[in-house]
């Protein structure tokens, strides 16, 4: 993954690790591993950078939300049921975001077919500015002007741009970073 970021890294390897939490047998599951020191259990989080992994007793209901892309074209989350989903929440307007989706989109392409999707959900943009941002990008983005797509997902505070939430296989979340991924 030449070129993507240290942080990006550990977000797309959360992605992947979160499946293996699921043949635990008592030891500390693989995202948990991942940010030692982590009693089994416990919730990991990081207050300084917005990180936090949720054990999977710990996680909610699955997400399930129907948008409509940049595209006009309905996009259901609940066809990403079976892969891990990284959802990213991000403007044109918001300059971390801008520093970032190029990353994403590079993460995406270079996990793609190995049952990691991505998402974008695109907050109080212009559509034309949008679709013109995402023009290489190689996932669809959700449009949520109102915000109301966004708010659906817990723990996230209102307006807070950009956030990544990374969902397990059976849609729930797993992952949240609130903050940019990219320095």
């Amino acid at each position: 993954m030449q070129g993507v970021d240290q942080r990006m890294k550990v977000v797309v390897a959360l992605a992947l690790a979160v499946p293996l939490s699921l043949t635990g047998c008592g030891l500390l599951s693989a995202e948990e591993e991942l940010l030692i020191p982590v009693q089994a259990g416990e919730l990991a989080s990081d207050p300084g950078t917005g990180l936090t992994v949720l054990p999977e007793s710990e996680r909610g209901e699955p997400l399930n939300f129907t948008g409509v892309d940049l595209q006009g074209e309905s996009l259901a989350l609940n066809d990403s049921r079976g892969h891990i989903t990284v959802i990213n929440s991000w403007a044109t307007w918001c300059a971390p975001c801008r520093t970032e989706m190029p990353e994403f989109a590079e993460a995406a392409r270079t996990f793609e077919g190995q049952g990691v999707t991505f998402v974008g959900i695109n907050v109080e943009d212009n559509e034309d500015d949008a679709r013109a941002f995402t023009v290489d990008t190689p996932y669809r983005s959700i449009v949520d002007k109102d915000g109301t797509l966004l708010a659906q997902i817990p723990d996230i505070p209102p307006r807070s741009l950009p956030v990544t939430v990374i969902l397990d296989r059976d849609g729930r979340v797993a992952v949240q970073i609130i903050g940019p991924i990219v320095l």
